[in-house]
């Protein structure tokens, strides 16, 4: 177990200083619970100070598949989700970009001479006054909306050219905070699969674009919206062929989004809904 020493105080005030506890954990409010994982909305407190908002994102074996299990058991980092995220937070935030402050993460092992990891968890700060992008967007003037998908392609390219992919690059898994400033900080969250720096394919960074897209049309963006996004993203106005050729690409993976059936049948996000504890 792994915890900022920020934190460490309100975790012990908190109840919160083993893996058993942590994993244990019954209050909160759940904001998503899938077989194996599960995301809670839980508040740290401590006598004289204001209650802490975090995230608590838990792993246990139902949530393990035959590849994870092998990569696990070669110890492939990535196949533990909760680890890497903590990884990719630091790494993120070393590189200039704006990620949750990190409060904990843990692992549990199973018994045997090549053990592999059967619990696991995250723990991050909450977002001050944040929104998900593709919720601020819902509520923003026609210049407004403009002028944050400029922004977001900004971003995105700033990301890319550092040499990182998210792999799960939705306009939900971009916060804005302070969310009544004109120009708030983005934040990138859900870096579980998060990869990088290194030289990838452009077929992921395709994948990385078209999710966007695909996620702030749902929210509502418009031609002229995802017009200003790619401008910024190639940094290019007008678009020249090349840019054009790789939105023809991106438009493409777009369309096999929105054929997609879900990965998951049923998505628990009710209360009193609970993961499998240790």
């Amino acid at each position: 177990m792994q915890v900022h020493r920020r934190y460490a105080s309100l975790l012990e005030a908190s109840s919160l200083t083993t893996l058993g506890q942590v994993m244990g954990y019954a209050g909160g409010q759940m904001m998503r619970s899938v077989p194996g994982r599960s995301t809670v909305r839980i508040e740290l407190s401590q006598a004289g100070q204001e209650p802490q908002v975090a995230y608590l994102k838990r792993y246990d074996p139902a949530y393990l598949n035959l590849k994870t299990r092998w990569l696990r058991r070669i110890h492939c980092v990535i196949a533990d989700e909760a680890l890497h995220e903590w990884t990719m937070i630091h790494r993120l935030r070393q590189h200039g970009f704006h990620a949750p402050e990190p409060i904990a993460a843990g692992q549990i092992l199973s018994p045997g001479w090549n053990p592999i990891v059967t619990h696991s968890f995250v723990l991050t700060a909450h977002i001050a006054q944040g929104i998900a992008a593709h919720e601020h967007l819902k509520l923003l003037s026609a210049q407004a909306r403009l002028a944050l998908m400029e922004r977001v392609g900004a971003l995105t390219r700033r990301f890319h050219q550092a040499g990182f992919i998210h792999k799960d690059y939705y306009l939900s898994h971009i916060w804005a905070s302070p969310s009544q400033s004109e120009k708030p900080d983005l934040y990138l969250i859900d870096l579980q699969r998060l990869i990088g720096p290194g030289r990838f394919s452009p077929r992921w960074r395709v994948k990385d674009l078209a999710a966007l897209v695909y996620s702030a049309g749902l929210a509502g963006a418009t031609p002229a919206d995802l017009g200003a996004f790619h401008r910024h993203y190639f940094n290019a106005d007008p678009l020249g062929s090349l840019e054009k050729n790789w939105i023809r690409r991106i438009d493409r993976r777009v369309q096999a989004l929105t054929r997609r059936r879900p990965k998951y049948d049923v998505i628990w996000d009710r209360p009193g809904i609970r993961p499998t504890n240790v």
